[in-house]
């Protein structure tokens, strides 16, 4: 019997939030300093605007569609096989962000908390993670995030303050940087940051399509203002010239705190802010991976392909490790990524010609 399952719109943004704000604490604000040397700031209010601008042709292409999701429309767009095409196309690009994703943020944490853990073990830490998410399902994978996730930007938003008094304004000229074309540039590669947005077309079956458009616009401003702070803290803290070299910006600002002989050692809150917040990425995604391959192959019970989706994405993990390309932080990577935008208009655009969901009733709530 299937549970119909429902939740609101502040649930919806705080997935969102997660899903684009945990990139800055692996690269963005390096990436933003090599991108446009001290103009790097203004990358992510590029990418904001534009980001925008798309959203606003999602929202008008939904008025015809309903609250059915993405594997919904295209099934009645193109019926049961242009649905499962469309079903596995999103599961992979989703796989290929967890695989990467997982790779990327057990380095981090190995990096400045367990030095002295294999690789592998972290991995693992963070594959039992995620294994527990999909088993409870979507609805406690939301509700969690929507408790934790305060606390995570609380803790990053104490770091960022914390160095404001070492802040040197010098550090921002000359004005335009590398000059507007490497601006305009990172603009357009890092609309990439946003491209785990897909999971909202996915959560629209769980609360009322009408509020597609709060949900979707406070997602994209709240992120849209974590990316530029963090950047912009960051270039105002290093030239830009070192702020290209440093890894992981958030965990080097929170080494610059210190108050005294009583409040030392900050970064150890970066480092509750990293596990908390990548955690909860990793398992929405991979949660997601599993609701959607039940739907595209019409599967009774999801459980019985957790754990074997799990080995196949620490597999995938190991073998992009291999790799002499930076699927993380390079511009080829970014080039993927866009692929999570550029999907959902494949399938909406279509689906709003056709007036997909006239027919079908508002907010039904969604099935697990």
């Amino acid at each position: 019997m299937k549970t119909r399952i429902s939740f609101g719109t502040w649930e919806a943004i705080t997935v969102l939030v997660n899903l684009i704000f945990v990139q800055v604490l692996l690269s963005y604000p390096q990436d933003m300093a090599a991108f446009g040397g001290s103009a790097g700031w203004m990358i992510p209010v590029v990418s904001t605007l534009l980001i925008l601008i798309y959203f606003s042709i999602i929202v008008a292409l939904y008025k015809n569609i309903g609250s059915m999701d993405l594997l919904d429309i295209s099934q009645k767009v193109g019926g049961k096989v242009f649905m499962v095409i469309m079903g596995f196309l999103t599961a992979g690009f989703l796989f290929f962000e967890l695989s990467t994703g997982l790779g990327g943020f057990s380095q981090v944490l190995k990096m400045i908390s367990l030095d002295k853990s294999p690789l592998g073990f972290v991995e693992i830490l963070f594959l039992l993670g995620i294994i527990c998410c999909a088993y409870f399902g979507i609805e406690a994978v939301v509700r969690i995030n929507a408790f934790l996730l305060p606390a995570a930007i609380v803790g990053f938003l104490l770091i960022t303050i914390g160095v404001i008094p070492q802040f040197k304004i010098n550090n921002l000229l000359p004005i335009l940087g590398n000059g507007y074309m490497p601006v305009v540039r990172g603009g357009l590669y890092k609309l990439s940051a946003f491209s785990s947005m897909i999971i909202l077309f996915f959560l629209v079956p769980f609360f009322k399509s009408r509020y597609i458009k709060r949900v979707g616009y406070m997602t994209i401003l709240i992120s849209g203002l974590l990316l530029f702070w963090a950047t912009l803290s960051f270039l105002l803290l290093y030239p830009y010239q070192i702020s290209a070299e440093n890894k992981v910006p958030v965990f080097q600002m929170a080494k610059h705190i210190e108050f005294g002989n009583f409040i030392q050692r900050i970064e150890s809150v970066f480092v509750l802010v990293c596990s908390i917040s990548s955690l909860l990425y990793l398992g929405v995604i991979f949660t997601f991976i599993i609701h959607i391959i039940k739907k595209t192959l019409s599967l009774k019970k999801s459980r019985p392909i957790i754990l074997p989706v799990a080995i196949l994405a620490l597999t995938l993990s190991d073998k992009l490790k291999g790799m002499k390309i930076d699927l993380v932080n390079s511009r080829l990577s970014d080039l993927i990524w866009l692929v999570g935008l550029g999907l959902p208009l494949v399938i909406l655009i279509p689906g709003a010609l056709k007036k997909a969901g006239r027919r079908i009733e508002e907010g039904g709530g969604g099935n697990e």
